[in-house]
C-alpha cells in the first residue's frame, strides 16, 4: 500500500475522450468497487451537519451526496443526453469510455434569495464536499484506477438531476469519471495545471510572531 504522500503524488487527471458514435461495450468497474471508493470518501471531515439534520431532524448529517452510475448507465446516459438542452461538449465523448460516474452534490443551506450564498455554513460545506472528492480520488489512484474531476458541465443542469434523481436544491460540485486502461482508439488528455506546480514555499510560509 503506497504512504499518503505517495498516493497523493501519483495521482493525476486522466480524461479519456471516446467517441460518442462508438461507445464501449465494457461492463466497466463492479458495483462493489465503486462502492468501497464512495465509502472511503466518506471519512472526509465535515464541521458542521447538513440543514435537514441540523434543523429538520430528516437525512443524513453529510453535507455531500453521491450518485454513482456504472459503466452501462454511462452509457444510458450518453444515449439520452440529447434531452439536455445544455451542449454536453467533452461531457459525452468521455461518458462513451468510463467505467463509472459518481455526481457529488453539497447541500446548501436555505435562501430566502433563492440561490446559495457564501455564507460560512455553505463555505464549510463546499470544503467538505471538496474534501470527500480528493478522499475519492485518492482511494482510486490507490487502486490503479484512472480517474478526473470534472465541473460536470451539462450534468449540473435541473434537466440532468431530473433524469438522474438529484434533488433540484442540491448543488453539483464535481463529476468524478472513473476510466479503464486507455483503449487504443480513445483519446487520453492529461491535466493542464500539473506541470504549473510551484513549490511549496511559494505558496505556504511559516508565520513569524517575533
Amino acid at each position: 500500500m503506497m504512504s499518503i504522500e505517495i498516493t497523493a503524488q501519483a495521482r493525476k487527471t486522466l480524461k479519456l475522450l471516446g467517441d460518442p458514435a462508438a461507445p464501449l461495450a465494457s461492463p466497466g468497474l463492479s458495483r462493489e468497487t465503486v462502492e468501497e471508493l464512495v465509502e472511503a470518501a466518506g471519512w472526509a471531515p465535515f464541521h458542521r451537519p447538513a440543514y435537514c439534520a441540523r434543523e429538520q431532524g430528516v437525512g443524513v448529517v453529510e453535507p455531500w451526496r453521491f450518485t454513482m452510475l456504472d459503466g452501462p448507465a454511462c452509457r444510458v446516459l450518453l444515449s439520452r443526453l440529447s434531452e439536455i438542452p445544455k451542449p454536453p461538449g467533452k461531457i459525452a465523448n468521455m461518458l462513451a469510455v468510463a467505467d463509472a460516474l459518481l455526481l457529488v452534490t453539497w447541500l446548501p443551506e436555505p435562501s430566502d434569495a433563492g440561490k446559495w450564498e457564501a455564507s460560512d455554513f455553505n463555505m464549510e460545506h463546499i470544503a467538505a464536499g471538496a474534501a470527500a472528492i480528493q478522499t475519492l480520488l485518492l482511494a482510486a489512484t490507490a487502486r490503479g484506477i484512472g480517474n478526473y474531476w470534472s465541473s460536470g458541465g451539462a450534468l449540473g443542469t435541473q434537466d440532468a438531476f431530473s433524469m438522474l434523481g438529484i434533488e433540484e436544491s442540491d448543488v453539483l460540485l464535481g463529476a468524478v469519471f472513473l476510466f479503464p486502461e486507455p483503449p487504443e482508439d480513445a483519446e487520453a488528455a492529461p491535466g493542464k495545471m500539473r506541470e504549473k506546480r510551484s513549490p511549496s514555499h511559494a505558496w505556504a510560509r511559516w508565520a513569524e510572531l517575533g
